[in-house]
């Protein structure tokens, strides 16, 4: 049964019988804004709808056509027998996404068999949460006092970020969880939401991706300053043969990626188009020289995860089951998922889920060190790594895919969060996503939301009002 919607009538949706589809057609390339946002808009919404269980109407209107403009025509057919999204729009190609439970979203691009796809996540079931053990492994608060936070100016800080930023009934911010001191301080949501629902990181997920390298690091895998081990760049000759893993994880490879989100460029060919996305960035030219440049690029995200996929076992199944045994589950993080593409790689640069929750455990994991309890998780080596600016930037604001608040109040090497402390890092990502950990402040603060193009959510001042009520640190600032 396949439930259409649109924009209109959303009141009363209409019901069409339909047999499921079992060949998925090869569609046309992304030619302009119509086609990318059917593209988009399948795998938004098909996560939206699956992954956290949140209502067609609202993902349609909330999360699809409040993303931009080129999406606001689209409109949405949803097969729950079939798992799938269609999205259409006038002059656009139709595109589908697949939901296979425990991974996610997938957007088809017609060159990888159904087939193939269900068995690549055949032997996974979803993990559970521990909800009864304490914070940060389960949801029980820890005994003893907590943090003697403001908590009249904590709760107005937070509240002002939904009720400024939440007009007219749409949800904006989403999600806001506060950690100091070990417990929750503080936590909302939007209507529509709590603290069940899987939210999108966008490049948020880099951070996961990240730390997935530096667990095969620390396990002797993989070495920070070795060739990266790509096998597009091992031809005699290729210059790209000497990028390093510590090249790729600082965004100073020299390898050319143009990350502006229009057709025709590379983050939209991967994204959208490609069915082995870490295949098509390592396709890439170089250049400029390995460690010279800072340039941003969801490409080379990409190539890490494909790094990843292909140490732990070259299965979509083995990547997620290192995923959770090393990561996920040690922090306590089992709602999360990173969505893969055909090709079974998990998409790091973009499209990792979890609840707020979990999100900001994964912040509290780098807020203790790399500890969980009395068990080092991460190598200080690998957190120092990721303190440690890179040298190819012209601010000292990116390590180790995180973003960093180190530098001057102004000036070409200003912070990017003059309020906040300068020892604050952060996971970041589109329509403002963040994690952000305050080592001197004991905390961890995230925001989830869908902040929508042209429009912005100021996490300075959200933030620093956030700062501001919570009990007093003792690390440096």
């Amino acid at each position: 049964m396949i439930r259409h919607i649109s924009g209109t009538g959303l009141a009363g949706l209409a019901l069409l019988l339909s047999a499921p589809a079992f060949a998925d057609p090869v569609p046309a390339p992304i030619s302009g804004p119509a086609d990318l946002g059917t593209a988009v808009s399948a795998q938004i919404a098909c996560a939206g709808i699956f992954v956290a269980g949140r209502a067609e109407a609202d993902v349609l209107r909330d999360d699809v056509q409040a993303l931009a403009p080129f999406t606001k025509a689209v409109t949405l057919a949803v097969d729950r027998k079939d798992r799938t999204v269609i999205a259409s729009a006038p002059g656009a190609v139709t595109r589908t996404a697949l939901y296979r439970p425990a991974v996610g979203c997938t957007l088809l691009t017609g060159k990888t068999g159904r087939d193939t796809l269900l068995r690549q996540s055949a032997g996974l079931v979803p993990l559970k949460l521990q909800a009864a053990k304490p914070w940060p492994l389960g949801d029980a608060q820890p005994k003893g006092p907590g943090p003697k936070v403001d908590k009249a100016a904590l709760d107005k800080a937070v509240n002002q970020a939904f009720v400024e930023q939440n007009k007219d009934g749409y949800p904006d911010t989403r999600a806001i969880v506060v950690v100091q001191g070990g417990r929750i301080v503080a936590e909302q949501y939007a209507p529509g939401f709590d603290r069940n629902t899987e939210l999108l990181g966008w490049s948020a997920s880099k951070s996961i991706a990240g730390t997935l390298i530096g667990l095969l690091v620390d396990d002797g895998v993989l070495k920070l300053d070795a060739p990266a081990p790509v096998p597009e760049w091992q031809g005699a000759g290729d210059p790209r043969g000497k990028i390093t893993l510590r090249q790729l994880l600082t965004m100073s490879s020299g390898l050319r990626f143009v990350e502006s989100y229009e057709p025709g460029n590379d983050s939209i060919n991967m994204l959208f188009a490609a069915p082995d996305m870490g295949a098509l960035a390592a396709s890439l030219p170089q250049d400029k020289a390995p460690g010279s440049v800072w340039s941003y690029s969801s490409g080379t995200t990409n190539i890490l995860s494909r790094i990843v996929f292909t140490a732990t076992g070259a299965s979509l199944e083995a990547a997620t089951r290192f995923a959770r045994k090393r990561l996920f589950e040690p922090v306590g993080m089992t709602s999360t998922l990173i969505e893969p593409d055909e090709s079974g790689v998990p998409v790091g640069s973009s499209y990792a889920y979890a609840t707020a929750r979990d999100w900001a455990r994964f912040g509290q994991l780098y807020l203790n060190g790399g500890m969980v309890g009395k068990k080092r998780l991460l190598s200080q080596s690998w957190i120092d790594f990721v303190h440690t600016p890179t040298a190819a930037a012209p601010r000292p604001l990116y390590s180790g895919q995180f973003w960093l608040n180190r530098g001057d109040d102004a000036g070409e090497r200003r912070r990017l969060f003059k309020d906040l402390p300068v020892d604050t890092f952060m996971a970041m990502g589109h329509n403002h996503q963040i994690v952000a950990v305050i080592p001197s402040r004991d905390a961890v603060i995230v925001r989830l939301g869908w902040t929508p193009e042209g429009q912005t959510f100021d996490y300075n001042t959200y933030l620093s009002r956030i700062v501001a009520a919570l009990a007093p640190g003792t690390g440096a600032q």
